[in-house]
């Protein structure tokens, strides 16, 4: 069902309007709903089993069969008028090459060499081919290459069902699109210290940092959803991350005073953003079936969430450049708006003077397709940046490398804390505190040391973690340990 829903929504454009011209809704007899009647004329005219049952209503079913041929004419009238010979050819160009994508594999170094993964995939029947053999990986050929921009990862043909092999299962490979791979390596984490995975959920892009640190170090990860850092744990124990250390808060709620990230040297930021760039998503293909319906307004919202996120993401982005300890920063969405990639940048750089842009040759610099110049950044700024789109054979995509180039003010941290702990809500440290009826003014030193009695560490004051995942299993009560060992 979620297939057919996807195929459905894809060809949604050239669905609606052969339904439209073959007049069948006027039959008020139907009785069967508008985007029912584009499932059922998915299934009659492009599904290769035809109208299928599906539990539907049988008596809806067959009256929806009478209008076969009005709706195999409205189609034929609708791909005529289009120059087109077949509906595939109306589906818009970023959701074809989403649909004809290559099968990615990364291999996971905690597990296995690349060589060791290669050799058990040729020992299972698959034909590793070279760089310039890409032509051979076509659909229904057990062929397979190593990537030319990613040491680490591995490239099949389109298709490869990998769900239920060996290696995936025994987490000696990650299945993980080439695009989502590129964060971790601009990240480039030092093995043996520490590193920082923002907003890490489902957990991908945290167990590829593991890999890169060669298990060595530790692996902080946030992210406020409850269900969805279940994931991560689950994912990341499979992936035999024993590093990994992860908390259920907002990464904006983390302290970057605490002293526990004081040797964090590098930090991916992957925030939520809108998604454009999944074109094959169903969440991301019923947006655009409903921006087609509802046309302006449609956009208009999209536009505003888009404006909402981004702002988070410069938030986000700034937060992350106030650990004092961290030299590198991976800034990452799956989104190709401007205004979510190279305006954060822009914005980003312009206010403040302790992280640059990293040059090219340490941003995967044989990637051929760079940043725009857009939102005031230059050619030379959008060349240190990299984009992927479908047409690349990946998702869309967006990375860009932040270094470190003057020391941490951590003056300035302290006062972009204040400033965010009162924008919330809180007082400023030398206001006067009620407790027990009675009025006293609290000295800043007095009442942080109160406050850090009862705070776990790696918080900001007033803020909340619901659970601490270390090793790849859910530890409720390190937190509360660590506050009594401090």
């Amino acid at each position: 069902m979620y297939a057919l829903i996807c195929e459905t929504l894809k060809h949604a454009d050239v669905l609606t309007q052969a339904v439209s011209t073959s007049g069948i809704l006027a039959d008020t007899s139907l009785g069967i709903d508008e985007r029912a009647v584009l499932v059922m004329a998915h299934d009659l005219l492009l599904a290769r089993g035809g109208l299928q049952r599906r539990g539907a209503d049988h008596a809806a079913l067959k009256r929806f069969a009478k209008h076969r041929e009005a709706l195999q004419g409205g189609l034929a009238e609708v791909l005529r008028a289009a120059g087109a010979s077949s509906a595939a050819e109306l589906v818009p160009a970023e959701l074809r090459a989403a649909s004809a994508g290559l099968r990615y594999v990364r291999v996971n170094l905690l597990c296995n060499t690349v060589a060791e993964a290669v050799a058990k995939f040729v020992a299972d029947g698959y034909e590793l081919v070279g760089p310039g053999e890409a032509h051979r990986l076509v659909r229904g050929t057990r062929v397979f290459m190593q990537d030319e921009h990613l040491e680490d990862l591995l490239v099949f043909a389109p298709g490869t069902e990998m769900h239920a092999h060996g290696m995936l299962a025994d987490g000696s490979v990650v299945v993980q699109d080439k695009a989502s791979c590129m964060a971790a390596h601009v990240a480039r984490p030092t093995s043996g210290k520490p590193a920082i995975d923002a907003c890490a959920a489902p957990g991908n892009k945290t167990s590829h940092l593991a890999s890169l640190m060669g298990g060595r170090g530790t692996v902080y990860a946030f992210d406020r959803d409850a269900r969805r850092l279940r994931t991560l744990v689950e994912m990341t124990r499979r992936a035999r991350c024993t590093m990994v250390e992860a908390q259920c808060m907002s990464f904006l709620d983390v302290d970057p005073l605490d002293p526990r990230y004081a040797q964090v040297d590098c930090l991916l930021l992957d925030p939520s953003c809108s998604g454009s760039g999944m074109a094959g998503q169903l969440d991301l293909l019923v947006d655009r079936y409903v921006a087609l319906r509802q046309g302006t307004q449609a956009k208009e919202d999209v536009k505003t969430r888009v404006a909402s996120l981004a702002q988070f993401q410069t938030d986000a982005l700034v937060h992350a450049m106030r650990f004092p300890g961290v030299q590198r920063i991976s800034y990452s969405t799956c989104s190709v708006h401007v205004e979510e990639n190279e305006a954060v940048v822009a914005a980003v750089l312009g206010m403040q003077e302790e992280f640059a842009l990293a040059p090219r040759t340490d941003v995967l610099p044989t990637w051929p397709r760079r940043g725009l110049s857009a939102a005031g950044l230059t050619e030379a700024q959008a060349d240190c940046l990299v984009r992927a789109m479908p047409e690349d054979g990946t998702n869309g995509f967006f990375v860009a490398g932040f270094v470190r180039v003057s020391p941490p003010d951590v003056g300035k941290t302290r006062e972009y804390l204040e400033e965010r702990r009162v924008a919330q809500g809180g007082m400023p440290e030398t206001e006067v505190v009620e407790e027990e009826e009675k009025v006293s003014v609290v000295p800043p030193q007095a009442k942080k040391q109160k406050k850090n009695k009862d705070k776990p560490p790696g918080r900001l004051p007033g803020r909340r973690a619901t659970s601490v995942v270390m090793g790849g299993s859910v530890n409720k009560s390190a937190s509360k340990r660590r506050s009594k060992r401090r």
